[in-house]
């Protein structure tokens, strides 16, 4: 049965039932049973005094990048018009840029403004009756990450080569990190960024030129991207083998005074692989083999060089000058002593070895001692007259075939010349007036020694310069003329092979 009874103050009072079946507009009513005062509408009977919002939890997360965030807000109890703000451990509270009513239990707010400095934030909704509720604590900032690593260089290599770069670093308060390329930049081919440890690896591709590869990284904690910009150099080069010979030194000779010449000692020998870059002129210089040993004349021949690779020239044997006896001198391996002057000279560390000294003897006081040569020493002669052997040279298939290269020529014997070491170094002259032999073309091998006036010690040769590399790497772009070259057929390899002049050649 309803109950409805009058207030004091004229207000109708009762249970649900009891609410005037038809009110106006505004009608009041004490409902007992709701524990309200009530108000009729036009969509009902509604409660004048609101109820306190509750605020049970939110989702979202605030970027510190965007200094944005956006926030939905469930609890009870909202109402249209109700606003929500963020209270931070600094005591500011910051109203919403906006709050949007979505229903009795959720909100949705939009901040701006709002500082790590001063987390964690309390989150507040405030109806229109000044109500309000929040829940403490909720709403931190999501910090941007932060770049420790420079932006710019991080590291310059040649061609083709395997590289990994110390990882890319960042830091983040409150996030793990992760990488990852920008929209539109790439990385060179063969390399890869790893996004959990931001290392940069793989194996540089082939190029032709100097190149520079720029490319953006974002550093990202799942809210915030930061981007920085970084670069590699990579430089293009060739790995070529190469043989460096110098000219070989000349046998020593004597006019007939008593007194023998020692062989010639072989020129420098350096093989070995070296990275030239491309687009870049190299240097070659082909040591040129010494002038006849006619007295009074130079014995020495020139250098052999790759720009700061360079093969030394064999020293002479010892020789008579017409007026005084000359010591055997020092090269890449040294020319052979004899009867006067007896030590051989010296040879280059890591190019070549001594010649041999020359020994008294009684019974043969005119044999010569040999020239050095790149894988052995040279020898003083016999007791029994036979001049010393050149030392032995050394065996390189560069060029496709096997080829002795840098043996010292044999010094003068008054039995019978003893020749450079495999056949390579000039004979030394057996008799008075017996030619002396050569050193073997463009081998940088030393001249024999010679015995007599009327002729000359042997002649060291030519040196040589021989470069050889992949067939699969181009063909160079340039050789000066001044350079003589030939091209040996060796499998798989380009080879050219310098045997005279000086100039530059560009891959």
């Amino acid at each position: 049965m309803a109950i409805k009874k009058s207030s004091g103050s004229g207000i109708p009072f009762g249970n649900n039932a009891g609410r005037p079946a038809n009110p106006g507009t505004g009608q009041l009513y004490s409902n007992g049973e709701a524990a309200r005062l009530e108000l009729y509408t036009a969509t009902g009977w509604q409660n004048i005094i609101q109820e306190v919002p509750g605020v049970a939890s939110i989702t979202g997360t605030y970027s510190e990048q965007t200094n944005s965030g956006t926030i939905v807000i469930t609890g009870t109890n909202f109402v249209s018009g109700a606003v929500a703000s963020a209270i931070g451990s600094n005591g500011v509270e910051v109203l919403a840029s906006s709050t949007t009513y979505n229903s009795l239990v959720q909100l949705t707010a939009v901040f701006t403004g709002l500082s790590n400095a001063n987390e964690p934030y309390d989150i507040k909704v405030t109806n229109p009756s000044n109500l309000f509720g929040l829940i403490p604590d909720a709403l931190y900032v999501n910090a941007s990450p932060v770049w420790v690593t420079s932006a710019g260089s991080i590291g310059s290599f040649t061609e083709q080569v395997s590289i990994t770069l110390s990882a890319l670093s960042a830091t983040d308060s409150d996030s793990t990190i992760s990488y990852a390329l920008a929209s539109g930049s790439t990385l060179p081919s063969g390399v890869t960024l790893n996004s959990s440890t931001g290392v940069i690896s793989g194996t540089l591709p082939d190029i032709s030129a100097d190149t520079i590869y720029t490319f953006t990284i974002n550093a990202s904690d799942g809210v915030n991207i930061i981007p920085r910009a970084f670069s590699i150099t990579s430089s293009a080069i060739i790995t070529a083998e190469y043989l460096i010979v110098g000219a070989g030194g000349n046998g020593g000779f004597d006019n007939g005074v008593g007194a023998t010449g020692g062989g010639g000692g072989a020129g420098g020998y350096l093989s070995g692989s070296q990275t030239f870059a491309r687009n870049t002129p190299i240097n070659l210089s082909v040591g040129a083999a010494p002038a006849d040993s006619t007295p009074g004349s130079g014995h020495v021949g020139q250098n052999s060089y790759i720009n700061s690779l360079i093969a030394y020239a064999g020293g002479a044997g010892q020789y008579y000058s017409g007026s005084a006896y000359i010591p055997a001198t020092s090269g890449g391996s040294g020319g052979g002593g004899g009867y006067s002057h007896r030590t051989g000279g010296a040879g280059t560390s890591g190019q070549g070895n001594a010649g041999g000294d020359g020994v008294p003897n009684s019974n043969s006081p005119y044999t010569g001692a040999g020239g050095g040569g790149a894988g052995g020493v040279g020898v003083s002669p016999g007791s029994n007259g036979t001049g010393g052997a050149g030392g032995p040279g050394i065996s390189n298939s560069i060029t496709g075939t096997a080829i002795i290269y840098a043996a010292g020529g044999g010094g003068h014997s008054s039995t019978g010349g003893a020749g450079g070491s495999n056949g390579v170094g000039g004979a030394g002259a057996s008799g008075t007036n017996a030619a002396a032999g050569n050193g073997a073309p463009n081998t940088g091998s030393g001249g024999g020694g010679k015995f007599g006036s009327s002729s000359t010690g042997g002649n060291g040769s030519a040196g040589v310069i021989v470069i050889a590399y992949p067939n699969t790497l181009p063909a160079p772009v340039n050789i000066s003329n001044g350079l003589t070259y030939d091209q040996p057929t060796r499998s798989g390899y380009r080879v050219y092979r310098f045997t005279a002049g000086s100039g530059t050649i560009t891959f």
